[in-house]
Order: structure tokens, then C-alpha cells, then sequence
């Protein structure tokens, strides 16, 4: 078997919202040698066939089969260059300086101010404010026009201002939009504004090597103690699969030798990666706490054709309940495939309703669940796999109920006939949740969100969290490792709790600050 060896200054582990920004910032401030690896392949535009089978199997971590350990709740993730900005659908939501404020006071985190004047940790204009501008310019971030919400999104629009509840349109990461409704599978014209039209192109325009099909098997370490620090990483890399671009490595052993080591592979893969490098844990801190943003979708059947896969899948929320009971109403339309698979029904029965497809109106429930350290990411030796342990807390599921009840109500201010959950459980006096009256909505109280409602997550955070205490955290204000010198974990893995909204912009944001910092401070690292 071939072996290679690859000589860098920084290795960035992990393509997705954060390698990307991490390794373009670097490159676009640095004379640095920066290699970017990924474990999926490099599936550009003209790979992006609208095949929903197979580009989930291509783009999607477990080719889209990746769940809790329980199989209660499907996680999605991309696995694939430019992660889960390839494979999302666009919604873009700012940081919350709430949220940030909060963990600067609890953490003790320092930095990540949101005053457009200020020099973070003596960087000059390193600032949360200017950094976020930076990402929503680069990746075109605008509320779409009135004539781009389809008939989906107006519909749940009307049903939240009949129920009396407030909806606004999200911005989107878009530029040339055709509506083709397949942003779940990638898009085949670039207008999604993703990391691999955006960013990645930046960095590697600046002489970042990328190298795809690439499995890090541990990040290699030197010195005990207090002297210990990462000098680079060894793996795997794979036969290019069909469909992908071309790797500039060939497939084989590889070793990695870098100065800096950044971790960027997302809230599920990076304390696994950790865990198997034999990264120090004193305080069994690595992969404790994980936050989901459990999804709970709510299905309408209407007595006209809504189409919810013709046009832009998401243009509509609400957040009337965020500040009370911590959840959002979001309009969006699963794939058909995956849709079919959800929907409650046997036989006859599950054939009938999807004889009435067209006319099935769908938003979703995203719930900002708790931190509890019972949920959590584990490498299973054994398995070889990381493992997602994960249930929701009672307080979690008491908010989900309400949500439910307020989703159903929704759907039938909005028009639908009949309203139905994802789901096979019984709320007596019904066999299963499909209601067919507004009135029936109460009896969502009764949901056990047992293994027979299907749950769904793409927003997985908080486990590898930032913080100044080593008990209670992974990393510092700087993202850099308590316990190993010269090794950055930065991604959603960071936030030490969820961080209000849907993480993308967030991740981006954060991303670009550190790495401004970096290459402000690499000295420190001394490169």
C-alpha cells in the first residue's frame, strides 16, 4: 500500500463551515503552507444529479443513515467537501449576542464582542460584528423576493398570522436561485452559496492543498504534560468514488506533519477524533453534552395542490416562541423518499396519502433542546464508529409537546383539512396522531416521543466546549486545547450550549474570527 508524507504549517482538519473560513482566513492573511482535509469526496455541480437516493449515499455522513444509538432520532450531516453547507437548504440566521453574552459571563470566555469597534484579545478589528459582515457579504446573504416563497411557505405564513402568531421570511445564502427544490442533494448550478463555491475556492486559489477521501485516524502528539503539543495527524486516504473530482493524492497510508493542528470536523466526528488520538480527558469533558435541535415535523393535507417541492424549500419561520419556550416554526419539505418513509401509515393506508402528495403542506418544529451530559458522543473502538447517546430531557420533551400543539393549530389556521405527526403513537381517543379538527390539537399533551415518532437533527452542537475552566471544558476563549499546545478545536463542537438558531452563520462567524486571530497571533504558535 502506497504511504505518503505531507509537510505543512497548519493542518485543517474538516471542509465544512468552519475548515473552510478557517483555512481561506489563514491563507488569505498568511504566507502559511495550509493543507485542508476531508473525509468525503469532492462532488462538484455537475456531480449533482437530483438523484435523491443517490446523492444522500454520496453527500450525507452513513450515506444519510447515521441516527442516535437508539435509532430514535436521524442526525444528518454532510460528509462530503464543503460539509454541511453543501447538503443544507440555505437558511441563514445571525449569531445571538444573547446567547454569546451569556456564555462570556458563565465561561468566562473572553473576547467575541459584538461592538463593530473592537479589538478582541489586542488583534485590531478582530470583533464578532465585523467578522459576521464579512461572512454575510461573501456568501451573498439576502431575504429572498416576495414572487420566490411558493405556495408551502405562503401557506404557513397565513396560518401562523390566523393563529395569531408572527412569521417573517429567513435570508438565504443564494445568488441565481432557479428553485429547483433540491438543495437537500447539493446544487447543480452553484447558487447555494456553500463553503465549496465560496470559501473553499478562496483558500485553495491561495495555495491551500485540499485532499479528499481522506479518514484521520488520530492527530499524532509529542511531550507529556504541560510540554505535550499536536505536531500533525496520520490516516487513510480512499479510491476517489465515482461521481467525485480528482484527489491530488494518491489513495493510501498518509501521514500529516504540521505546526499547527485545527480541528474542524464537525460536533460528532471532532470529539470522536479526539477520543481516539488519546487526547487527555482528566474530567471526562470530550463529547459530554451534546445538543441536537431535535426537529418534529407537522404534515397538512389541503384540498388544493401545494407542490412544497416546486421553488425554494424555506423561506418563512417564526420565532414567536423562542424567548418562552425555546423552539422555532420553520416552513421546509423533506425529500420525497425520505418523506414517504416518515409519514404514519401502512399498506393501503401509507399508498393513499402519498396518492395525495401534491397536496400535502409541511413545516417543522426545531426545538433549542438543554445541555444535559448524559447526551453525548463516544468512539467505540470496537465498532469503529462514534456512537450518539442521546434522550431528551422531560423538560425537553414538556416543550415539544406545546410545539406540537401549536404546530397542528397552525396548519389548520392555515387551511388543511386534516393534520397528521410523523409518528405511530396512540393519543387516545386516536390510534395515531391525525387529527381532523382543530380541537384535536390538545391531544399532542399526550406525546411520548417514543421510538414510534420520528425525530430528526442537522444542527449538532456542544461537545467540545469553550470555556476558561479545564473541569468543565475542551477548549478556551482562543479554541485552543487545555491540555495539548498547538491544537485548535474549532466548530459547532465549541459552543457550550446550543447557540439559539440555526448554527450555520454561527459556525461561519466563529470561524472567521479565529481565524483572524491566528493569523494575527501565529507567532504564539510559532509559525
Amino acid at each position: 500500500m502506497t504511504s505518503t508524507s505531507i509537510e505543512c504549517d497548519v493542518l485543517v482538519i474538516g471542509s465544512g463551515a468552519a475548515g473552510s473560513v478557517l483555512a481561506a482566513t489563514l491563507a488569505e492573511l498568511t504566507p502559511l503552507r495550509i493543507v485542508l482535509v476531508e473525509r468525503g469526496g469532492y462532488f462538484g455541480r455537475e456531480a449533482m444529479t437530483q438523484r435523491e437516493l443517490q446523492m444522500i449515499q454520496r453527500l450525507y455522513a452513513d450515506g444519510g443513515a447515521r441516527t442516535t444509538d437508539d435509532g430514535a432520532i436521524a442526525v444528518r450531516g454532510g460528509e462530503c467537501v464543503g460539509g454541511g453547507t453543501t447538503v443544507n437548504v440555505a437558511l441563514c440566521l445571525d449569531p445571538v449576542p444573547r446567547i454569546w453574552d451569556g456564555w462570556r459571563r458563565e465561561r468566562h470566555l473572553t473576547g467575541f464582542s459584538f461592538d463593530r469597534d473592537a479589538s478582541d484579545l489586542g488583534v485590531p478589528g478582530l470583533n464578532m460584528a465585523a467578522c459576521l459582515a464579512e461572512v454575510r457579504a461573501r456568501l451573498n446573504v439576502h431575504e429572498p423576493d416576495d414572487a420566490e416563497v411558493n405556495e408551502n411557505n405562503r401557506l404557513f405564513a397565513r396560518g401562523c398570522r390566523a393563529a395569531g402568531i408572527g412569521a417573517r421570511k429567513f435570508e438565504l445564502n443564494m445568488r441565481g436561485c432557479v428553485g429547483c427544490g433540491f438543495c437537500f442533494a447539493g446544487c447543480a448550478i452553484d447558487a447555494k452559496q456553500g463553503t465549496m463555491v465560496t470559501y473553499l475556492q478562496d483558500a485553495v486559489a491561495r495555495g491551500v492543498t485540499l485532499v479528499h477521501h481522506c479518514a484521520i485516524d488520530a492527530i499524532d502528539f509529542e511531550g507529556e504534560g504541560g510540554a505535550r503539543r499536536a505536531v500533525g495527524a496520520r490516516g487513510r486516504i480512499a479510491t476517489t468514488r465515482e461521481g467525485s473530482r480528482p484527489n491530488p493524492m494518491p489513495e493510501g497510508l498518509v501521514r500529516f506533519r504540521a505546526g499547527l493542528v485545527i480541528v474542524s470536523a464537525g460536533a460528532i466526528e471532532s470529539p470522536a477524533l479526539l477520543q481516539r488520538s488519546g487526547h487527555p480527558d482528566p474530567h471526562g469533558t470530550i463529547g459530554r453534552g451534546l445538543v441536537l435541535h431535535p426537529s418534529l415535523g407537522i404534515v397538512g393535507i389541503f384540498d388544493h395542490d401545494v407542490v412544497a417541492s416546486a421553488g425554494i424549500e424555506g423561506t418563512m419561520y417564526s420565532d414567536q416562541f423562542v424567548a418562552s419556550h425555546g423552539f422555532f416554526l420553520q416552513c421546509l419539505f423533506a425529500p420525497l423518499g425520505a418523506g414517504a418513509a416518515t409519514l404514519p401509515g401502512f399498506g393501503p393506508e401509507h399508498f393513499e396519502l402519498m396518492r395525495q402528495v401534491r397536496r400535502l403542506g409541511t413545516f417543522g418544529i426545531m426545538l433549542l433542546d438543554s445541555v444535559g451530559d448524559d447526551n453525548h458522543v463516544v468512539w467505540d473502538q470496537a465498532l469503529e464508529r462514534a456512537r450518539i447517546i442521546y434522550r431528551l430531557s422531560m423538560a425537553d420533551r414538556a416543550r415539544l409537546r406545546f410545539a406540537a400543539e401549536r404546530g397542528v393549530e397552525v396548519m389548520f389556521a392555515a387551511g388543511a383539512k386534516e393534520v397528521l405527526l410523523p409518528s405511530e403513537e396512540a393519543l387516545p381517543p386516536l390510534d395515531t396522531p391525525w387529527f381532523n379538527d382543530r380541537s384535536q390539537a390538545a391531544l399532542c399533551r399526550q406525546l411520548p416521543f417514543g421510538p414510534a415518532t420520528v425525530l430528526g437533527s442537522s444542527h449538532c452542537q456542544g461537545t467540545a466546549k469553550m470555556g476558561e475552566d479545564p473541569a468543565t471544558s475542551v477548549v478556551d476563549s482562543r479554541c485552543e486545547s487545555h491540555h495539548v499546545r498547538n491544537l485548535v478545536v474549532c466548530d459547532s463542537s465549541s459552543f457550550p450550549s446550543s447557540c439559539g438558531a440555526n448554527p450555520m452563520v454561527s459556525i461561519l462567524t466563529l470561524a472567521r474570527y479565529q481565524g483572524r486571530r491566528l493569523a494575527a497571533e501565529r507567532a504564539r504558535y510559532g509559525l
